[in-house]
């Protein structure tokens, strides 16, 4: 059990079992992994001159690990595109969930047509950018997107990433009128907004698949993606803080996006089941949809795992929560931050928090 900091605004609760089904496997990991990793790395820091904090958010963030699980047979040119779209995605995502933009949708609308307008065909590839799209981090994205030769998984991205674009603008114009969303808006609203659904078609683009037009076109194919989606909310902050602003109390919170993650990894299994006596027209179109589909198993197992090592979401502690599946979060919204204000954290209190380098608790709400 991990040390309990017993300060007063925080409560205990027992974690869902995020790792079913196929996700009780341990997952590959692609060989190239750590060498990729740096290169990824200092690549954004240099092209971005980023700070020393921001160094620090995307060495610890360490997504390469879930892009290196999500493509674990890829060589190492294309993992390596890969890793530089998911170094890139948070500090770009972050811009707008905690970042100056975060209420400011105008200029919020701006910077995401920006990022679109090469993956629309508004601006010519090869010029020099202009305007927003000299900003470093769509120089990056641009550089990710220039990689991707084949077209017809440029268009299958593109379109994707006008779905995350659309998304994160929602987040923002709720967060501008202080809207709560439900839990069936926030599962709407973190379909597209997650950047899961890219993904997909970067392992596409990594494993060099092709992919037949049929296989997208069948609904079988589009509720594994959409369930896809689903389950890369199984260690879900969002849908957490969701239940937690509609009155659930934290175990709640935790047990009812539990039971919605159980319904989708049975789902998954009926699905997938069903999938295997579809009549393809096209002779290789059974195995590169069970490839694109093992793409999709990789990436919601990758974002399992990778959620408990890096430090985004648990501090130091991963490791402790994920094999205990405890962990403390506030008892209330702005709780702690109230108790501070009225001067009732007692020195013990304010001594344990200064060393307290476990879950970062106010991500839970």
């Amino acid at each position: 059990m991990p040390a309990q900091t017993h300060f007063p605004w925080s409560t205990t609760v027992q974690l869902p079992d995020v790792f079913q089904s196929f996700a009780s496997s341990p997952p590959r990991v692609n060989p190239h992994y750590e060498s990729v990793k740096l290169e990824s790395e200092n690549w954004l820091i240099k092209l971005c001159n980023a700070s020393p904090k921001m160094q620090t958010v995307i060495r610890r963030c360490n997504f390469s690990y879930f892009c290196a699980i999500s493509a674990p047979d890829a060589p190492c040119e294309r993992l390596r595109t890969v890793f530089d779209w998911g170094n890139w995605v948070f500090p770009y995502d972050d811009v707008f969930d905690d970042g100056d933009l975060r209420d400011q949708p105008e200029h919020a609308v701006l910077l995401m047509d920006s990022l679109m307008a090469i993956m629309l065909g508004r601006v010519d590839e090869d010029a020099p950018p202009m305007g927003l799209r000299q900003l470093p981090l769509i120089q990056a994205h641009d550089s990710v997107y220039r990689r991707m030769a084949v077209v017809c998984v440029r268009s299958r991205f593109a379109r994707t990433m006008g779905q995350y674009c659309s998304g994160a603008l929602k987040h923002v114009s709720d967060h501008t009128v202080k809207h709560v969303p439900s839990l069936g808006e926030m599962v709407l609203i973190r379909r597209e907004s997650a950047g899961v659904s890219p993904m997909f078609h970067l392992v596409e683009y990594a494993h060099n698949l092709r992919v037949p037009d049929e296989v997208f076109a069948s609904p079988l194919i589009q509720e594994l993606e959409t369930l896809g989606i689903d389950l890369n909310d199984g260690v879900p902050h969002n849908m957490i803080a969701a239940c937690f602003m509609q009155g659930l109390s934290p175990q709640q919170a935790f047990d009812t996006v539990g039971e919605l993650l159980t319904k989708c990894y049975q789902r998954w299994e009926e699905v997938e089941s069903q999938l295997q006596s579809v009549s393809w027209a096209e002779d290789t179109s059974h195995e590169q949809a069970r490839l694109y589909v093992e793409g999709i198993k990789n990436v919601v197992t990758a974002n399992m795992y990778w959620s408990f090592k890096s430090e985004r979401y648990f501090g130091s502690d991963g490791e402790i929560v994920r094999t205990t599946r405890q962990m403390d979060v506030l008892k209330e919204p702005g709780q702690e931050k109230r108790f501070r204000k009225n001067k009732k954290v007692c020195e013990k209190c304010e001594d344990e928090m200064e060393g307290h380098s476990g879950p970062l608790i106010e991500e839970w709400v």
